[in-house]
């Protein structure tokens, strides 16, 4: 959700300073750079699991990592990382890894009873923004038909109840709960495709190639964690990340103690998730089993498009 809060905020931004280059642009000679591939972005200390990387003059990519974890007399445990809008060919990558689990845990908040009819995907702010930029949504990118899903996440009703908790408890927590509930309610409406705002900014972007151009580019830049948690309130980042990630290491004990059969788990979340999901099982006596393995889940050519190199700069935040 961390790519969801950074992508509509600058969005709406973006498009409407920008509107009235609805016309194509002539295209640009990129700088030359050496030492490619590099990646793009700020080090960042412990487990990554998405980058920006800079393959080609022009060729920008935004990719996201899974990595297997063992334990002996537990089953491996797959952090398989993803980007929530993204090019086709990623996502029938990431189903093939997934189809070697034999159970999927699986990101998907739903209402508080989990029965509210599913939206269709095209009216969403992740159906408007795919369509404007010629990628796929997650779903229905990925088939989560097989028996082998499971979601595995924390209700509407379960989240507001752990912010409810805290505006009990008064003083300064309630007052950060309080906001995070209002922060919670404004993602909602983003997302369910009902902020005239950003429909029409993304409108605005379907018209106009430079700005799909510089969309695509910012699509990219995320996995630099550069813009990692702005906009975002502490206590809302706590709720959408660490609530949701101990719910999920709770789901999975209890798969590990009761359900022996599972040779292979795969926990199937954002990106931005899995360090956090990495440091918990480590705590619980796991271990790396492979390298990491990276897939591109989003390209980008800037100067293609007309974009100068302070423009790139300034997008990725370099």
């Amino acid at each position: 959700m961390r790519f969801r809060q950074f992508v509509f905020a600058r969005l709406g931004a973006v498009a409407l300073a920008l509107g009235l280059a609805a016309c194509s642009m002539p295209s640009v000679e990129p700088p030359a750079v050496s030492g490619l591939p590099r990646a793009v972005g700020p080090v960042r200390s412990g487990p990554v699991y998405s980058r920006t990387i800079q393959t080609a003059s022009d060729t920008f990519e935004m990719q996201t990592g899974s990595r297997v974890f063992q334990r002996a007399g537990s089953p491996d445990i797959d952090l398989v990382g993803v980007v929530h809008v993204a090019e086709k060919d990623y996502y029938r990558r990431i189903q093939e890894r997934l189809g070697r689990a034999d159970l999927v845990l699986y990101e998907g908040i739903t209402d508080k009873d989990g029965g509210a009819p599913e939206m269709a995907v095209e009216k969403t702010a992740y159906g408007r923004l795919a369509s404007s930029l010629g990628l796929v949504v997650q779903k229905p990118g990925i088939d989560y038909s097989p028996k082998s899903f499971r979601r595995c996440d924390l209700t509407i009703g379960e989240m507001k109840a752990l912010l409810d908790r805290d505006v009990a408890r008064g003083g300064s927590d309630a007052t950060a709960a309080r906001k995070a509930h209002k922060e919670l309610a404004n993602v909602g409406t983003a997302l369910r495709g009902r902020s005239w705002t950003l429909n029409a900014a993304l409108g605005i972007v379907r018209l106009s190639p430079t700005l799909q151009a510089h969309m695509r580019l910012m699509l990219a830049g995320v996995g630099s964690g550069a813009n990692e948690g702005k906009g975002m309130s502490k206590r809302f980042q706590r709720l959408i990340q660490e609530d949701r990630n101990q719910h999920v290491i709770a789901e999975l004990q209890k798969v590990i103690r009761k359900e022996p059969g599972h040779r292979r788990v795969a926990v199937f979340y954002g990106a931005a998730h899995m360090p956090d999901f990495e440091r918990r099982l480590r705590a619980m006596g796991y271990q790396p089993k492979r390298p990491m393995v990276w897939d591109s889940a989003v390209h980008a050519h800037p100067y293609a498009a007309g974009l100068s190199s302070d423009e790139v700069k300034k997008v990725l935040g370099e």
